[in-house]
């Protein structure tokens, strides 16, 4: 069973991480036109990537909502496979299915020309981010499914139950037809008896109804 659910996971994030690959994108956000990594995961509403951003990087600080701009921002942050020395910000825009993440490294705003190793790093911190997010929704459609399962298994087993219910109907009824069916030779057998015994009786009362009607009678 544990081996069934790893490859449906495998199966469905391999068929899922095809449309949430990263790529650098340059657009408006809060402190101008910026370099920024841009993740897109298909069919995942803002407020659950919102969620799962959170969640992500709350190891790494506190979110505070931009007051100026719909941006959430993480501030004073060290990721070790980005900027393992300095302190740097992170800004993040939501969109529809997507998200964009700025890295401000205080001298600039990390990109792939002039930062490439801590691009790479940024890189793959938001590709793990986006396979972050897929696995929890797989994970939701793997407990809906599994509570599914165990509802039709439930319903298996009543039907079970009920179907052994009605062979034991169908038992205490033959058993009930065969004790009639004996019942009912008995039965014959006795009116046969009690057949025998009025034609019998019947003759003993003609006779002595024949003496009673003979009383005071000339012979």
């Amino acid at each position: 069973m544990k081996n069934i659910v790893l490859l449906f996971l495998s199966v469905v994030l391999i068929g899922t991480s095809a449309f949430a690959q990263v790529r650098e994108n340059k657009i408006q956000m809060s402190l101008g036109l910026q370099n920024g990594l841009y993740v897109s995961i298909p069919d995942v509403e803002s407020k659950v990537i919102q969620k799962q951003w959170k969640n992500y990087t709350k190891n790494y600080g506190k979110l505070v909502k931009n007051k100026n701009a719909d941006e959430q921002i993480l501030e004073a942050v060290t990721i070790p496979s980005i900027n393992a020395d300095n302190k740097m910000d992170i800004y993040a825009i939501f969109e529809n299915n997507g998200l964009t993440a700025f890295f401000d490294l205080k001298t600039a705003f990390l990109n792939s020309t002039d930062h490439p190793k801590e691009f790479a790093g940024a890189k793959d911190f938001m590709q793990q981010f986006s396979y972050t997010v897929q696995r929890e929704i797989v994970k939701e459609e793997l407990e809906d499914a599994q509570n599914l399962l165990k509802k039709y298994t439930r319903k298996m087993a009543d039907l079970v139950k009920d179907n052994k219910g009605y062979h034991e109907d169908i038992e205490d009824a033959k058993a009930k037809i065969k004790k009639a069916e004996n019942n009912i030779i008995g039965n014959e057998k006795d009116q046969e008896q009690m057949k025998a015994q009025i034609s019998g009786q019947t003759k003993t009362v003609d006779a002595i109804q024949a003496k009673l009607n003979k009383i005071g009678k000339s012979e």
